[in-house]
């Protein structure tokens, strides 16, 4: 039940903020299928045994290359889809509690929580990276090893 309910407010959320930076109609179904996808592998690999940084990096990868995919497909900026897609990925709440253990006076707690946030938030950078780096790198083979079409005279 927990995890149809993530997945359901993980679409919602990524159809929400694609509507909210005007994507075109059209890519808002392939955007929300990306976030909820996203939120599926930072939910499923830490049952495996991975940590919440490794599980938020493999996620931002996904969304990333898939971003990339989808904007080839359909013919749109990937930022359409990478950016709605990593919204539930955000360690919002986490940030939240930081702030709120440094003014209650836990510091010890709010440290902790900030190296949690941090690490969170380098995870979905490095993700995103190293995926846009991998599909530009397969561009590049594509494209070398492509048949050459014949020469106009």
């Amino acid at each position: 039940m927990y995890v149809l309910l993530g997945l359901v407010l993980s679409f919602g959320s990524a159809v929400a903020y694609g509507m909210l930076f005007n994507v075109p109609v059209r890519t808002l179904l392939a955007g929300g299928t990306v976030g909820m996808l996203a939120w599926l592998i930072f939910k499923s690999l830490p049952v495996f045994g991975a940590q919440i940084g490794l599980a938020t990096f493999a996620a931002a990868t996904f969304i990333s290359l898939a971003s990339q995919w989808l904007s080839v497909k359909l013919r749109v900026p990937s930022t359409n889809f990478s950016t709605a897609g990593i919204i539930p990925l955000v360690p919002g709440s986490t940030a939240y509690k930081t702030m709120l253990s440094f003014v209650n006076g836990d510091y010890l707690q709010g440290i902790t929580l900030a190296v949690e946030t941090c690490v969170a938030a380098g995870a979905i950078a490095a993700g995103l990276t190293l995926g846009l780096s991998l599909f530009s790198i397969w561009k590049g083979i594509v494209a070398r090893y492509a048949p050459k079409s014949a020469k106009a005279n």
